[in-house]
C-alpha cells in the first residue's frame, strides 16, 4: 500500500462519531452473523479450506457459473495484486481518477504504466487495463454497451474490471455471465463492501477458468482464514439487503450540499459521491470536522487526477449526515 487510504479513522484516538470516510455502508443489522461466527468460534483450531472450495460452491450456485472461473481472495484487493503479478512488466493502463491499488500493485510487479481518463485513449500495444465500475471515488458507472463494443474491439488486452460497489447501483452492470462471454475479461467483487465486513476481507474474482488458473498460481494457501469463509458461507445462503435507502439518502444530501456557496457536487448515483471545495483545501476541512464534531470525511486529494480541494463523502444515518450538512456549511461560511 504504497500511497495509503482515506479510512484513517485508527489514527484519530477515539475521536471520531461519524465515520463518512469509508465507503463501507456501516447501518446494516450484522447481529445474526456475529451470533453465527460465535457459536463457530472453535473452528479457529483448524486450518480453513486452502483454497475456500465450499464458499466457490456457493458462490458458483448463486451466479449460476462453473466453481473453475472463480477464485475466492482476502479481499478485492488480494485480488489486485494477484493479478498485477500475473500480468508481470506488462503495458497497462489505469482508468484514473480511481482506487489508488491498481497503480500500487502494478508498480511493484514492474508493470510499464500509463493513466488515462477515458477508454477511448487507450494506446497500442496495452496487455491490461483497469477499469473500476462503479468507479471509487466519483461514482461513475459504464455504459455496458459501451464495455461490449470497447472490449471487443480490443480482444488482445485483458481488461480488469473492478465491481466491488455494484450492489450499491440500481443501475446496470454486468453479471459474471454476461462477463465469461469474453476471454478477455476479469471481473473484481467484494463481500467487504455490500455486506459491511471490511474486517474480515473477503472477495473473488470471476473470469475464465484459464485466466483464473494463471491467477491463482500466485495465491497463497490459506489466504482467506476460516471465519472470512464461515461469513461469506452465511452470508450468501442466508442474508440479502436492500441498499436502495443509501442510494436515495445519497440523492437528498447530494441536491441540498449542490445548492451549498462554496462547494461543487459530482452527482452520483451511489452511496458515496465526489464533491470539491471552490476555494480551500479538502485537508483543513477534514481536520475542522475531526477537531470540533468528531466527523471524518475523505480528503480525496491524493487521488491520481484530483486536487486539493476534493473530498468524498460516503453516506451514513440521515441524523448523522444533517449534522454533516451543517458543519460543511459552517465551515465554508469561515472560510469562503
Amino acid at each position: 500500500m504504497l500511497n495509503g487510504h482515506g479510512d484513517d479513522i485508527y489514527a484519530h484516538d477515539n475521536k471520531i462519531v461519524s465515520n463518512f470516510s469509508s465507503n463501507v455502508y456501516n447501518n446494516l443489522d450484522l447481529t445474526k452473523l456475529e451470533e453465527y461466527l460465535c457459536t463457530h468460534i472453535s473452528s479457529i483450531h483448524s486450518y480453513p479450506e486452502p483454497d475456500a472450495i465450499t464458499l466457490r460452491k456457493i458462490i458458483s450456485r448463486k451466479l449460476n457459473i462453473s466453481s473453475g472461473s472463480i477464485c475466492v481472495t482476502n479481499g478485492a484487493t488480494e485480488a489486485i495484486y494477484l493479478i498485477a503479478q500475473a500480468f508481470r512488466e506488462a503495458k497497462t493502463a489505469v482508468v484514473i481518477p480511481t482506487f489508488s491499488e491498481y497503480e500500487d500493485a502494478c508498480r511493484i510487479q514492474q508493470h510499464r504504466l500509463y493513466f488515462i481518463e477515458s477508454l477511448d485513449e487507450i494506446e497500442p500495444d496495452t496487455k491490461l487495463v483497469w477499469i473500476c465500475n462503479p468507479n471509487n471515488p466519483t461514482g461513475k458507472i459504464y455504459d455496458p454497451d459501451y464495455l461490449r463494443d470497447t472490449i471487443s474491439s480490443h480482444p488482445d488486452i485483458y481488461f480488469v474490471i473492478d465491481q466491488s460497489y455494484a450492489g450499491f447501483t440500481e443501475q446496470k452492470v454486468w453479471s459474471p455471465d454476461e462477463a465469461l462471454q469474453f476471454n478477455n475479461v476479469l471481473l473484481l467483487h467484494s463481500l467487504t463492501k455490500c455486506y459491511a465486513i471490511p474486517g474480515l476481507r473477503l472477495g473473488y474474482i470471476t473470469a475464465p477458468s484459464e485466466l483464473i488458473e494463471r491467477i491463482s498460481y500466485y495465491s497463497m494457501p490459506w489466504s482467506v482464514n476460516q471465519m472470512a469463509q464461515l461469513a461469506g458461507q452465511y452470508l450468501l445462503e442466508n442474508e440479502e439487503y436492500d441498499l436502495s435507502e443509501s442510494i436515495e439518502e445519497s440523492r437528498r444530501v447530494q441536491n441540498i450540499l449542490s445548492v451549498t456557496h462554496g462547494i461543487e457536487i459530482l452527482p452520483s448515483e451511489m452511496h458515496y459521491f465526489l464533491c470539491k471545495l471552490e476555494k480551500g483545501k479538502a485537508s483543513d476541512l477534514k481536520q475542522y470536522l475531526i477537531s470540533k464534531y468528531g466527523i471524518l470525511i475523505r480528503d480525496a486529494s491524493n487521488f491520481r487526477g484530483l486536487t486539493a480541494g476534493h473530498f468524498r463523502i460516503a453516506i451514513q444515518s440521515p441524523e448523522e449526515n444533517e449534522q454533516l450538512i451543517n458543519a460543511i456549511g459552517e465551515w465554508i461560511k469561515l472560510h469562503c
